[in-house]
């Protein structure tokens, strides 16, 4: 079962990554207000909620039920992420857009702390001391490799990058 999840997750990785470059290039481009422009703004919110929530709960997953023990640097990204699932929710069902600076803010931390452990795991050298133990788990150990580049923190990055999408639509929101 854990191996259909992994595989999954980490095509709609690729999926999520995909919509990135081009929800990008498009906005960047875009100059005008189309349907899809306004569509994207006005449900905003509930995707960045959607990716936080559904974030927490794998997340959960692999830790508790598959077993996968995360990392100091996974648990920063943790407390980063864990309580958008619940200001977002409540943000989303109140139509409140003005959270969106908020979860913004947790977002980008976030996605600096995801880039970090990505730098780490692709073989750049140490900057910031990752764990302090001998015990720890190291913050490069691989659970998941999909698709030839589809890790685990990979999967955290594009997430906290489409938070960043989506609360910068709900902003303007």
């Amino acid at each position: 079962m854990s191996e259909i999840i992994n595989k999954l997750l980490a095509l709609a990785t690729i999926i999520a990554d995909i919509f990135l470059v081009l929800a990008v290039l498009y906005f960047w481009l875009q100059k005008g207000h189309d349907k899809i422009k306004k569509s994207l703004e006005k449900n905003s919110l509930l995707f960045a909620w959607l990716i936080a929530l559904s974030s927490t709960l794998l997340s959960l997953y692999y830790s508790e039920i598959v077993g996968f023990e995360p990392c100091s640097l996974c648990w920063w990204q943790r407390i980063f992420i864990y309580p958008q699932a619940i200001i977002l929710g409540m943000a989303y069902f109140k139509k409140d857009f003005k959270i969106a600076s908020y979860g913004l803010a947790l977002s980008v931390i976030g996605a600096i702390i995801a880039f970090y452990q990505n730098y780490l795991y692709y073989g750049g050298p140490q900057i910031l001391a990752c764990d302090s133990s001998l015990t720890a788990v190291s913050c490069t150990k691989l659970y998941i490799f999909e698709f030839g580049y589809v890790t685990i923190p990979i999967m955290s990055l594009t997430a906290f990058l489409l938070m960043i999408f989506f609360l910068k639509l709900a902003r303007k929101k």
